[in-house]
């Protein structure tokens, strides 16, 4: 069975820049190898840093700005990067 993570994010501040990275960092204590996915929700480029180098992750832009906690659903419909997903908002840890 393979299974994945799909996080939305938004990131506005420092703060909100910090969310999505900690969900990873949790993630990746307990399933170091899954593939996670990054759905980014309008963000605001210039505030978005990772902390690190994060291995098997992929970000994707999405094509529907303020579409929110839809967006996990719909990609994962439309790609189906694996055959069973975790879907999770970045604020989630």
């Amino acid at each position: 069975m393979s299974f994945g993570f799909i996080i939305t994010r938004n990131v506005r501040d420092e703060k909100t820049n910090n969310y999505w990275n900690i969900c990873i960092q949790r993630i990746r204590k307990f399933y170091p190898y899954r593939k996670i996915i990054v759905i980014d929700d309008n963000s605001d480029r210039k505030k978005i840093k990772a902390a690190k180098m994060y291995h098997n992750v992929e970000y994707i832009r999405s094509e529907y700005p303020g579409a929110g906690e839809l967006l996990p659903f719909y990609y994962f419909y439309k790609h189906h990067f694996f055959d069973h997903a975790v879907i999770i908002h970045d604020s989630v840890f």
